[in-house]
């Protein structure tokens, strides 16, 4: 039985559903992953020939962020399956040999991939991939085949991005729970900035689009969901407030004084278990009703508004402050031990 996956991902909707079906396969034959990233090279680029002549650190910055959000969504599942796994990435204008290389070097006995489907692109990356690799590869999903595309690719961002929070949950924890290590002092600036990007991104764009389109056409075709649609929109209007609770707690932890760290981890965890009971409550309840009820057209419209933004921990963007501490969020919680809760 395998024991040993090499899963390569990009940071596409389709990548969602391949990691959900890799680490439900390696949970039944207790295998561990290995999720890698081929980051294309940006020096190769017009673009990023121009980003290194102005500023040569802002480009190595913007290589080393690409895929970075991916890989640790792909984690962040990982962990909550109790899945052992590792995350990589390598720079290549070669992605097959790449894959193939990777495998190799890790030992991996699978490569466990999806494809968008037969663009002339893809064709060459799997011709050649199968060409050299003496290994299996096992196709989990053909994008192009998927029978509601529109559906599985807004439901794949909405998971997605529950993911990026999840993750970002999860380095707040640790991060306390690091502090209270003796000789360990509390990273507050990384925490303000994880706390930025709920502020950001789930406050200000997540949580309104859901309103505004899962929730709205969810009600347009049934009322079977109001209760709980009422209480999760109560819920995003007290998440703020959650929020504030750990800047508050931030503001007032003094390094020389132990008793300071407990009512910031206390408004952590707070906000941490409110977040993740309302996400589960949202995929076990909300996601099935929609699949249910929602019309293709639908479907379209959820899909194109979630499709229009960019999750903050996705853009390398690191000529602009606020994506340059994103990117750096990422990196901060790739570097945490696999499996930190």
């Amino acid at each position: 039985m395998y024991q040993h996956l090499l899963v390569p991902i990009d940071d596409t909707p389709l990548a969602t559903v391949t990691v959900a079906r890799a680490v439900r396969f390696a949970q039944s034959t207790g295998a561990r992953v290995t999720f890698f990233h081929a980051a294309a090279d940006l020096a190769a680029t017009g673009d990023g020939a121009l980003l290194y002549t102005l500023d040569g650190d802002a480009l190595v910055d913007a290589q080393v962020s690409q895929g970075q959000a991916a890989l640790l969504q792909a984690r962040t599942v990982a962990d909550m399956a109790g899945v052992a796994s590792e995350t990589l990435t390598r720079t290549t204008d070669h992605p097959a040999r790449a894959i193939h290389e990777t495998a190799h070097a890790q030992g991996c006995d699978l490569i466990f991939l999806s494809a968008h489907g037969c663009t002339p692109c893809w064709r060459g990356v799997m011709q050649r991939l199968l060409e050299i690799t003496q290994l299996p590869v096992l196709v989990a999903s053909v994008e192009a085949n998927q029978v509601d595309a529109d559906m599985n690719r807004a439901l794949s961002i909405i998971s997605a991005e529950h993911r990026s929070i999840t993750a970002v949950l999860r380095g707040m924890q640790q991060a306390v729970r690091e502090a209270h290590v003796p000789g360990q002092s509390l990273d507050s600036p990384l925490l303000l900035q994880m706390l930025d990007y709920l502020r950001a991104f789930p406050a200000t764009l997540h949580h309104p689009k859901e309103e505004d389109q899962l929730f709205r056409l969810l009600r347009l075709r049934t009322g079977e969901c109001e209760a709980v649609l009422q209480e999760l929109e109560r819920e995003h209007a007290q998440e703020p407030a959650l929020v504030q609770a750990v800047t508050e707690a931030l503001s007032r932890h003094d390094p020389a004084d132990a008793t300071t760290l407990g009512p910031v981890w206390d408004a952590v965890q707070r906000l941490a278990g409110a977040l993740w009971e309302h996400m589960g409550i949202e995929e076990a309840q909300v996601f099935p009703a929609a699949a249910r009820h929602l019309l293709p057209e639908d479907w379209s419209a959820v899909a194109h508004a979630f499709t229009a933004h960019v999750d903050p921990l996705h853009d390398v963007d690191v000529g602009r402050p606020l994506t340059a501490a994103f990117a750096r969020i990422s990196a901060a919680l790739l570097a945490l031990p696999p499996g930190s809760p």
